[in-house]
């Protein structure tokens, strides 16, 4: 997981207070951080207050504009756009505090924070399972960040945080068809071929003890797959393809792995929203 058991549990405990009760973040961890860092680590940390990054979540007047914008690219309301903006500086700050926690425990000095500012792929993966009940394989959730992380930059800005959170919670069945789909497509060429779906299928499979060769099984599972989801049997999925499939048969959306939260998590992370 890239993080300690204690450190995790911490984390999360954090997440889930701020979920239910709708608390400030704490801002402690800045001090603490400088605290661990020494005076050279300060100094950097001040010259970022004087010059925040355009993504940040420091800036009050860039989080106004984000919300203004946002406001009519997605379906959340004002309040719950502050209050997902809310979350997102809680969730970056007690990244940064993970790391220097991290750093301390092995008895190195801490490094200085990541050039973007953001929520990082261990965050991430907490939030998947923990808040939103998404438990995958590590290949999956590595998708699924990078699905999110637009920039690739390694870590989620603000405003692809909550874009996500639009298709993930409010989304359309044509929204969560194309994330599903990007998701799938391994190498980001526009299809979803036979040797994707083996990989994709055979990281969900546990193997049996004593099972000899449990790969021409997912074989089998991968060429069923393809002739249900490849309508125009040209050998691979493309995005019509799958979307054709999909609205046919809706319970084949996430045939290769789980994507998205139920709607009951759904439900329960909005209501955590509302005033």
């Amino acid at each position: 997981m890239g993080i300690s058991v204690r450190g995790g549990t911490t984390l999360m405990k954090s997440v889930s207070i701020f979920l239910t009760s709708g608390r400030k973040a704490s801002t402690n961890s800045k001090r603490q951080i400088a605290a661990a860092s020494g005076k050279d680590e300060l100094s950097k940390t001040r010259r970022r207050r004087k010059m925040p990054e355009g993504g940040g979540a420091r800036n009050s007047a860039y989080i106004v504009k984000v919300i203004e914008s946002l406001k009519k690219k997605t379906r959340f309301s004002r309040v719950e756009l502050d209050n997902l903006c809310k979350l997102y500086k809680k969730l970056t700050t007690n990244s940064s505090q993970q790391q220097v926690e991290r750093s301390i425990s092995v008895g190195r000095r801490p490094q200085s924070r990541p050039a973007v500012e953001g929520i990082d792929r261990t965050i991430f993966r907490e939030l998947l399972h923990n808040t939103f009940h998404v438990i995958t394989e590590d290949a999956l959730v590595e998708r699924l960040f990078s699905c999110w992380d637009r920039e690739i930059e390694g870590a989620i800005r603000l405003e692809p945080w909550i874009m996500g959170l639009d298709v993930f919670l409010r989304g359309s069945l044509h929204d969560k068809i194309v994330f599903c789909f990007h998701v799938y497509d391994l190498n980001n060429d526009g299809y979803i071929t036979k040797d994707e779906i083996f990989q994709l299928l055979k990281n969900c499979l546990i193997k049996q003890p004593g099972e000899e060769d449990p790969d021409e099984g997912v074989k089998d599972l991968s060429e069923l797959a393809l002739k249900k989801l490849d309508v125009d049997h040209d050998g691979k999925i493309s995005f019509r393809d799958y979307e054709t499939a999909i609205k046919e048969e809706p319970l084949l959306l996430e045939a290769f792995g789980q994507c998205l939260p139920t709607e009951e998590t759904c439900v329960g992370f909005l209501a955590t929203l509302q005033p």
